[in-house]
């Protein structure tokens, strides 16, 4: 999991620059191939303290140049807290930049809108970030996302 508890939520659109990504997995842990790589941007810790906003018009998230830093290391898949691009996204009128690099040119899959508020708790308190993840997703034919019920085993 790569901890982005900047405050990022409180300013609004923040991007997550890949120095960001690189210091954070520097400080955390060694990202290999075919690792699930969880954001937190404090999202929902920022909602439970100071209530909604409308997320759609400010929100932290990565910086698209991130995607790079990610494709070099092969990760399977993408999760955050939030929609895991910034919003605005800073790239014109290019709407989910990062959406549109991992889905459709990488082909790898996200989990968005994630509560990584209790996983957060249970990694600091044993001090590792570092955990088997499994998902098991809804069969839904035809559809192209499901609810899934996930399992952190440290």
């Amino acid at each position: 999991m790569i901890r982005s508890d900047c405050g990022a939520q409180r300013r609004g659109s923040l991007p997550i620059r890949p120095s960001f990504v690189s210091l954070a997995t520097i400080v955390v842990e060694h990202i290999e191939s075919g690792d699930v790589v969880f954001v937190r941007t404090g999202r929902w810790a920022q909602r439970a303290a100071k209530g909604p906003w409308e997320i759609g018009n400010a929100s932290a998230g990565l910086d698209p140049r991130s995607i790079a830093w990610l494709k070099k290391r092969d990760i399977a898949i993408l999760g955050g807290d939030a929609a895991s691009d910034a919003l605005p996204s800073g790239m014109g009128e290019i709407d989910f930049p990062v959406h549109q690099l991992l889905l459709v040119a990488m082909g790898t899959p996200m989990f968005d809108q994630c509560d990584l508020e209790e996983l957060s708790k249970a990694a600091a308190s044993r001090n590792r970030w570092t955990f088997l993840f499994t998902a098991a997703p809804l069969r839904v034919t035809g559809g192209t996302g499901a609810p899934i019920n996930p399992i952190a085993t440290f």
